[in-house]
């Protein structure tokens, strides 16, 4: 198994070095990077990282909705920017979420505009956070539930990114056995796959919770999926100067899965 660290491009360059050591360890296999808008001239740093690069695309905490016809231009132009973030480290990975609200259909005429055989789409859970949507009327994710998700695959010839948490809050909103779905998720053959814990079993929306501080059994989860299988960790960051909570995470996953 494959153990990646989830940043921001604004994280603080501390994090950077911090990977760096971590890498040399062998604590660190890969950087998945959420680019933040605005933030192009800062990818030069992760330039020397050894490992692999994913690139994230903004979601909604950036005004970036692939289901609202509205942001269409603006949507774009975002993505643009992130395009380029992902030239500039040679990426061949763009995870997109593929929106709130709206419909299936414009997520995917807007997931087709944007051209780019990198693009790799994320499941969502079935309820957004309300405060990122404070004005929308539907608080439905798309490609949330199963059926769609798929239909969206197959419809844009996507690979999927698999984040697990996800997963297990959508089944909570739709009262489905969370270990099930996330063996039909596992049968779209995942490029990548995203980790944290829940709050509470059965939470709806996932909080990015660190692993062991929460009632998700992670580890149930991760025997569920390939063991060779690239698993970013979207857990907090408590220390501006270090990693060290990541580190600990990584060591747990290892001891289990040795």
């Amino acid at each position: 198994m494959f153990t990646g660290l989830k940043v921001w491009s604004i994280n603080p360059l501390a994090h950077y070095q911090a990977a760096l050591s971590l890498a040399e360890q062998n604590l660190c296999d890969f950087v998945e990077i959420y680019v933040v808008p605005g933030s192009l001239e800062l990818s030069s740093r992760w330039k020397d990282f050894p490992g692999r690069k994913v690139i994230h695309a903004p979601h909604l905490a950036h005004n970036f909705n692939l289901a609202d016809k509205s942001l269409s231009a603006s949507n774009r132009k975002i993505f643009c920017e992130v395009q380029n973030y992902a030239d500039s480290l040679s990426s061949d990975t763009i995870i997109c979420h593929g929106g709130t609200g709206g419909n299936v259909e414009e997520s995917i005429r807007q997931l087709a505009q944007l051209h780019d055989e990198r693009i790799i789409l994320e499941n969502k859970p079935f309820w957004q956070h309300p405060e990122q949507y404070p004005d929308g009327e539907d608080l439905h994710c798309r490609g949330a539930v199963f059926e769609e998700f798929k239909y969206m695959l197959d419809t844009l010839k996507l690979r999927c990114c698999h984040d697990l948490a996800h997963t297990v809050c959508m089944s909570n909103s739709l009262k489905l056995d969370w270990e099930q779905e996330i063996k039909r998720f596992e049968t779209l053959r995942p490029k990548i796959h995203h980790l944290s814990d829940l709050q509470q079993a059965d939470d709806e929306l996932d909080m990015h919770t660190a692993l062991g501080s929460g009632e998700l059994d992670w580890r149930r989860a991760l025997e569920l999926i390939a063991p060779d299988s690239w698993v970013t960790l979207e857990t907090p960051k408590r220390s501006p100067d270090n990693l060290d909570d990541f580190a600990f995470e990584v060591r747990m996953i290892k001891a289990i899965f040795a």
